[in-house]
């Protein structure tokens, strides 16, 4: 099985961090975190945050760090593993989404398990819920 690199972010809202961006892709009809392939040449910080500027318009620094990555099987047939980051906004004013039909929202951190499409991403977030919430000051 081959794999796949994709590198991808929880991007916490500059004004109020308790606030996650999700982004919902109307071509796929699912909700997600922005996220993106790993391109050659690029580290896993340099495509999360070209993804993160190409689909939310948002510029971001660190909030917290690399988290773990997320592992899955893609329906492909390939092994992804996405490098995840907890990333800030620096720039809240600059929301917007990439296609149209797409939207990016704050979606509050309690409200972020339900609000994704995959069980996967679901799973993950929880499993980084403790780290979410001291970067976010609201443990």
């Amino acid at each position: 099985m081959a794999g796949v690199h994709k590198a991808g972010a929880i991007v916490m809202s500059e004004k109020e961090p308790s606030k996650i961006a999700l982004l919902y892709r109307s071509k796929q009809n699912d909700w997600t975190f922005p996220k993106g392939h790993v391109e050659e040449g690029e580290s896993a910080l340099e495509t999360t945050v070209r993804e993160i500027a190409e689909e939310t318009g948002l510029p971001v620094s660190d909030a917290g760090g690399e988290l773990p990555p997320l592992e899955y099987d893609h329906s492909s047939g390939n092994r992804v593993v996405m490098h995840m980051f907890l990333l800030r906004s620096d720039d809240d004013s600059r929301l917007r989404p990439e296609f149209d039909g797409d939207r990016v929202v704050w979606v509050d951190i309690d409200e972020v398990a339900d609000k994704l499409s995959y069980d996967n991403l679901r799973d993950y977030f929880s499993s980084v819920i403790v780290q979410v919430r001291r970067a976010a000051d609201v443990a």
